[in-house]
């Protein structure tokens, strides 16, 4: 059984959860279209200080296509295969909107379903959480990749981190009533999902609307809504930015935080650590 309460209280810091893309168009510009590509960039976050890897097969940035669950499969299980054979004391997790997909790679290893449908694609995926003892997080969104960006989607009739709260606490709910152990489930708000830029600067201000910082999991790296904001229109050119976001919601307690610049991330965390310790 994963024990995410256990894991998260290891340490102050929050953890660093490593993003691993096997599929070919991620929109960070990283996306690995072989497994030993993906692996070498696995192995190179945990090298940067990962607590955490997510591995996925399926692209969900906004216009992204559905894929079909063999061809994610294909994609994820020889990454997840290759790191459980090289390192198999990492906490992996599997970044799926597919029942089929979270099934193959729990039985391949994986401790944790990372769903970003927030159980909506494939209800049963609760299920199988509780089945396999998994943890779980589940991510707000609306719609698909494929249309969330659109205005029916983005449009909340409450303040958006009220709407946000209320929407993953009935997911989190459900997940609970399928025989998942409330103390196993993360909350991802979904920065960039079915939100306009300004409705993510909102739901940064009033994260702790949703749930206690230290249950959240975070995920802000290199999103369109930073790029809005300083111009920059390159996904990869957005660390700065990133990390400046980051460190803030570091600094305000989150539990975890989802990133493509784990080395960076992992250092700045030693930084404020020992300012912290020094009472800077």
């Amino acid at each position: 059984m994963f024990d995410f309460s256990g894991f998260l209280n290891s340490s102050r810091r929050p953890k660093i959860m490593g993003i691993v893309n096997a599929s070919g168009d991620s929109f960070s510009g990283n996306g690995h279209m072989t497994a030993d590509a993906a692996l070498a960039r696995a192995l190179a976050h945990l090298d940067g200080g990962a607590d955490i890897l997510d591995i996925g097969g399926e692209s969900t940035r906004p216009g992204a296509k559905e894929i079909s669950s063999d061809l994610e499969i294909n994609r994820v299980l020889p990454v997840i295969r290759n790191l459980k054979k090289v390192h198999p004391e990492i906490i992996l997790s599997v970044d799926t909107r597919h029942a089929e997909v979270a099934r193959a790679a729990l039985t391949a290893g994986v401790e944790i379903i990372n769903d970003v449908s927030m159980l909506r694609k494939s209800p049963e995926t609760a299920e199988l959480a509780a089945e396999f003892q998994a943890g779980l997080i589940i991510s707000h969104s609306r719609g698909t990749p494929e249309n969330m960006s659109s205005p029916e989607f983005c449009a909340y009739d409450i303040p958006v981190a009220e709407a946000v709260a209320a929407e993953l606490a009935e997911a989190r709910e459900k997940a609970i009533a399928a025989g998942v152990d409330a103390g196993n489930i993360m909350l991802d708000p979904g920065f960039g999902f079915a939100k306009t830029p300004e409705q993510c600067w909102e739901l940064a201000e009033g994260l702790e609307k949703i749930c206690p910082l230290s249950q959240l999991l975070i995920g802000v790296s290199r999103k369109s809504f930073l790029g809005a904001l300083t111009g920059e229109s390159d996904p990869a050119g957005r660390n700065a930015e990133t990390l400046a976001l980051e460190l803030l919601l570091a600094q305000r307690g989150v539990g975890m935080i989802r990133t493509h610049g784990v080395k960076d991330l992992h250092r700045a965390l030693l930084v404020l650590e020992k300012c912290r310790k020094e009472d800077f």
